[in-house]
């Protein structure tokens, strides 16, 4: 048990159980949509008149879009999203853009030490198989992605995380495996919406909405 209390935001896509061929498999094929997926969003941002997103750090591991860092302006941070569910592989959007200056050197640097520090604990505990796992830090905020066996693993993997020091709060984005079915790609049903965003129409706060962040640990 951690000896100082943590926060950990959870939100979690589900699988039904396979055999772990199918698994495997599988696996192989989401690496190169979640790759394909992350160089087309990234194209479509350095692509974009008209909006500040030279400051967003995307991520997309099983389908779900991290976006990270910062940009200027709301509109940019809204327009962003919009491109990461233009992508037809991406299932859900994490937006985690701040809106403001971006973080100096110094924090930089002690993210990818968190990071660092976060993927050897995952490694040196044999209830986690970290190779599973992608870590990403953001201003002291460590983002767990990737595929987790079962629910323990997982909490596992976030308790492991918030024992790192330095490290304010774990968000788990994980999918984790034996509990749901999966869910579809849902990027090509939202990719209008960047149209009506660069036409200057405000969204509603339901079509803003990407992955949901819950509260599954104890403050």
């Amino acid at each position: 048990m951690p000896s100082r209390p943590f926060l950990v935001l959870a939100a979690c896509i589900f699988i039904l159980p396979a055999c772990a061929a199918m698994q495997d498999q599988r696996s192989a094929v989401r690496q190169v949509d979640d790759a394909n997926a992350s160089i087309a969003i990234k194209s479509a941002m350095l692509r974009a008149e008209g909006f500040a997103l030279s400051g967003v750090d995307v991520e997309v591991t099983e389908g779900v879009a991290l976006l990270g860092g910062s940009v200027p302006r709301e509109e940019d941070r809204v327009y962003a999203e919009c491109l990461a569910w233009s992508a037809p592989a991406v299932r859900s959007v994490a937006n985690h853009l701040k809106v403001g200056e971006g973080r100096g050197m110094r924090r930089a640097a002690g993210d990818v030490w968190i990071t660092q520090r976060v993927r050897a604990r995952l490694a040196g505990d044999g209830s986690v198989r970290s190779v599973n796992y992608n870590i990403e830090t953001h201003r002291g905020v460590v983002y767990l992605l990737g595929f987790a066996r079962d629910a323990t693993e997982r909490d596992r993997a976030a308790q492991l995380a918030s024992l790192v020091g330095g490290v304010e709060r774990v968000v788990v984005l994980v999918r984790t495996g034996g509990e749901a079915p999966d869910l579809p790609p849902r990027g090509e049903m939202r990719a209008e919406l960047c149209d009506a965003v660069a036409r200057g129409e405000p969204l509603t706060p339901a079509e803003e909405s990407g992955a949901p962040d819950t509260d599954a640990g104890t403050p």
